[in-house]
């Protein structure tokens, strides 16, 4: 619960700080969060975050994000906010449907053709003499280029073999070693909903680590056949 203000003795009005119990100007240098607690700026700073949606303030350990939005839970739990499509109608609605499925069905059919066409002029490309690693072939005011560039792969087996012949620096400028993380979402949901406190610190390094971000995939439904 927020402390009384208490008035100095020029009557300003100063409220504690439920965050470092210091006392701030009310007007000037402090601020209310989300659920009704006066903190001074100061805390408002280090500890706290804006909600992106309703714009209260709120813990920074406890706001949840998606894609670069930090929002509170309630705005969380929303359905993302897309501006116009709640204004549209059920007829606007099928329009939309029905043309996305045509473009879509067009979209394949383009996309199989220029892959087609696409491997038969590297073929052609591959024929030709190259000028600094790359082809242009030309049909009057028209032209493509084809650029060719070479990769090297590893078999990871015969590199670890290869490592046991030379010394650290000699296999370091051959090869960079590259580590990368995959977190298990719903390993990494229990670990941060658990409450034992010899791991408080863990799981907040681990809010630090990750973030979960939302995408929406939007496919056609195959026509019913009767």
């Amino acid at each position: 619960m927020t402390p009384p203000a208490r008035n100095t003795a020029d009557s300003v009005a100063v409220l504690v700080c439920a965050e470092c119990d210091s006392a701030f100007d009310v007007a000037a240098h402090g601020a209310t969060t989300k659920t009704g607690i006066s903190i001074c700026l100061a805390c408002s700073t280090a500890y706290y975050t804006g909600c992106a949606e309703c714009r209260s303030l709120i813990p920074l350990d406890e706001a949840l994000t998606r894609g670069d939005l930090r929002l509170c839970a309630e705005c969380y739990a929303k359905p993302p906010d897309v501006a116009g499509a709640g204004s549209l109608d059920q007829s606007d609605i099928e329009l939309l449907i029905a043309e996305y499925t045509m473009l879509h069905a067009e979209e394949k059919r383009v996309g199989s053709r220029l892959e087609e066409i696409k491997d038969q002029l590297k073929d052609i490309a591959a024929t030709q003499p190259r000028v600094s690693g790359a082809v242009t072939l030309r049909a009057g005011d028209q032209a493509v280029k084809c650029s060719f560039r070479t990769t090297l792969k590893c078999d990871a087996e015969a590199v670890e073999r290869l490592e046991q012949t030379l010394n650290k620096n000699e296999f370091g400028d051959l090869f960079e070693r590259k580590v990368t993380y995959s977190p298990h979402k719903e390993r990494v949901q229990d670990f941060l909903s658990s409450t034992d406190g010899a791991h408080e610190d863990a799981r907040e390094m681990l809010r630090a680590a990750v973030r979960e971000t939302e995408n929406a995939t939007l496919t056609v439904v195959p026509v019913r056949k009767q």
